[in-house]
């Protein structure tokens, strides 16, 4: 492969995390070699669910012209190799037809897998902030981290964090129009202070309807608030740490993510399938409770 001019898009924030692999030179600072595409299974670690169609086309074209530019970091698993970065230029490479690609394998666990992926995708390219939520939620929720690990680790204020959490909290209906970009970030967060799940969509209604901004958005949530002021019950301390303590427990139980919603002595557990073999799964562990 030629050497092409040095390339740091991936940054000193993975760099700081695989502490040999030097960035600033074309090879990644490591040996590397030509792996058939075939050999490379998806990063289960993926952040990123949704890829813009347009600049792939735009990195296959690169692709034909100039080959892959940067190795791709991968490592052993299964006979194979699972993708640690790179996923675009792995996707770009299968639209031009390449049958080998250069990789640099590393040792890395699933804790530094999940790290890796999620500060490649913020720097190279901005994560929906739903998706870096979500991220985030996996280092929290299968890797024991607290709000501030995870802000020293990515580099951003703690409160950054918990809002972004936040969003987590949002209806499904209202998440999917944020992943998909048709609410920003702030529209969201104005939803989150509309009261109920019905309210916050009767809410996020008007907003698409209208074509609010985050301004006009956060007006209309506290002209709803002062016209039907609800009772809000909030958790002590104590109730909030026995609520992620049993959601965590649970969590580990059924190796599923498990949501535990609470108003005053109401509530509700959410159990969180990404796959229908996952749903089966737990459907089959679930009718086993006698």
């Amino acid at each position: 492969m030629k050497k092409k001019k040095k390339n740091t898009g991936l940054g000193r924030g993975i760099s700081a995390l695989i502490p040999d692999l030097d960035m600033d030179s074309p090879e990644g600072g490591s040996d590397f070699f030509m792996c058939p595409v075939e050999d490379i299974s998806p990063n289960r670690y993926q952040p990123r669910t949704r890829f813009n169609e347009e600049e792939l086309a735009r990195l296959r074209d690169s692709v034909i012209q100039q080959g892959i530019l940067q190795p791709l970091l991968v490592r052993n698993m299964d006979g194979g190799y699972e993708l640690i970065a790179g996923e675009r230029r792995l996707r770009a490479a299968k639209a031009a037809a390449l049958t080998n690609v250069p990789v640099i394998v590393k040792d890395l666990t699933d804790e530094q897998v999940l790290e890796v992926s999620i500060i490649e995708n913020i720097q190279r390219e901005n994560l929906n902030v739903l998706e870096e939520a979500e991220a985030y939620a996996r280092l929290i929720d299968e890797f024991g981290y607290t709000q501030e690990k995870v802000a020293g680790k990515i580099g951003k204020n703690r409160s950054t964090i918990a809002n972004l959490l936040r969003l987590r909290c949002l209806p499904d209906k209202i998440k999917e129009s944020l992943l998909a970009e048709k609410i920003s970030m702030g529209h969201a967060r104005a939803l989150l202070g509309g009261g109920s799940e019905e309210d916050q969509i009767q809410l996020f209604e008007q907003v698409l309807a209208k074509g609010l901004s985050v301004r006009q958005t956060e007006q209309l949530v506290k002209q709803a608030r002062t016209l039907t002021p609800k009772p809000v019950q909030t958790l002590s301390p104590d109730d909030r740490k026995l609520l992620e303590t049993t959601s965590s427990d649970l969590s580990g139980r059924i190796n599923s993510h498990v949501k535990i919603r609470m108003n005053g002595d109401k509530g509700r557990i959410e159990i969180q399938f990404k796959t229908r073999s996952e749903f089966q799964r737990l459907v089959d562990l679930l009718s086993t409770i006698s």
